[in-house]
């Protein structure tokens, strides 16, 4: 039960708190208030951030999200600036439309799910967190350390992500569930491409809900720039990751089907890459 609620004005405020009571912070509460109520954490202080103000902001082509931003607020933004507008395909599948109106970014990363829609958006997109008081920037494959593990210290806070712009990119999303509406995936992939006269001049590939953390391998990445973009190069990329893929069983999936997911998925992301118009 909690015995003690606060709600600071101020960062400052924020962090002194934090740090007197090592109390539980939140913004919108779509995650922590699910966990109370199944008993996952019982924590007895929590620390509402509302009040605080911060705005998103644009810095020398990165996009800097602050706590107490919500999807529908990054959205909004993204469609102001015209910058990143493919994130609008994850961030319409992030749970409803009121999930959405109060949920954040920075509460999904400190959730810490392989099954996270913006951590997958957040390694796609060379993510880094930037965390307060120490003023540690962590990228994003460093601070996830497993499911529901995070580099934070007990003083500390997720006080923003720091993501790529990415522009004039292709771009394939989807994540597999047993359901359309609201979907925890059993599986999912996000590819970011650049091509240049047929050939690879940038690539970002994740897949979400088929290893401990977020699977990216940057090596990969790197070793195909400057191969043909081609399905016999994707069919290699199928079964690179399918083998690198650590999938559990579990209620939504065994291991043998997420694996197989794995690889088709990155064929499928071949094909609709293929026929995709470039977007912002």
């Amino acid at each position: 039960m909690i015995k003690n609620y606060y709600s600071p004005s101020t960062l400052d405020e924020l962090l002194k708190i934090k740090d007197d009571t090592n109390g539980v912070v939140f913004s919108g509460g779509t995650d922590l208030f699910v966990k109370m109520r199944y008993g996952v954490i019982t924590p007895q202080t929590v620390i509402d951030t509302k009040k605080i103000k911060s705005a998103i902001k644009l810095e020398d082509q990165k996009l800097i999200i602050p706590f107490n931003t919500t999807y529908t607020d990054l959205l909004e933004f993204l469609k102001k600036n015209k910058i990143n507008l493919f994130l609008e395909k994850i961030i319409k599948l992030i749970g409803s439309p009121m999930i959405r109106n109060r949920g954040t970014p920075i509460g999904n990363i400190a959730n810490a799910s392989p099954a996270g829609d913006f951590i997958l958006a957040t390694y796609l997109l060379n993510g880094n967190i930037i965390i307060k008081p120490t003023n540690r920037i962590i990228p994003i494959e460093n601070f996830i350390l497993g499911p529901s593990k995070i580099d934070l210290a007990q003083n500390e806070i997720i006080y923003a992500i720091e993501i790529d712009v990415k522009n004039n990119y292709k771009f394939f999303f989807e994540k597999v569930g047993k359901r359309n509406a609201m979907i925890i995936s059993i599986a999912s992939i996000a590819v970011l491409l650049k091509e240049n006269n047929g050939k690879i001049e940038d690539i970002s590939i994740c897949f979400g809900s088929v290893s401990p953390t977020i699977l990216r391998n940057k090596n990969i990445e790197s070793k195909i720039i400057g191969e043909e973009f081609s399905i016999e190069l994707f069919k290699y990329l199928a079964n690179e990751f399918e083998k690198l893929s650590k999938p559990i069983d579990d209620v939504r999936a065994s291991k043998s089907e997420r694996k197989k997911l794995v690889h088709n998925l990155t064929i499928k992301a071949f094909y609709n890459l293929k026929n995709e118009v470039v977007s912002i």
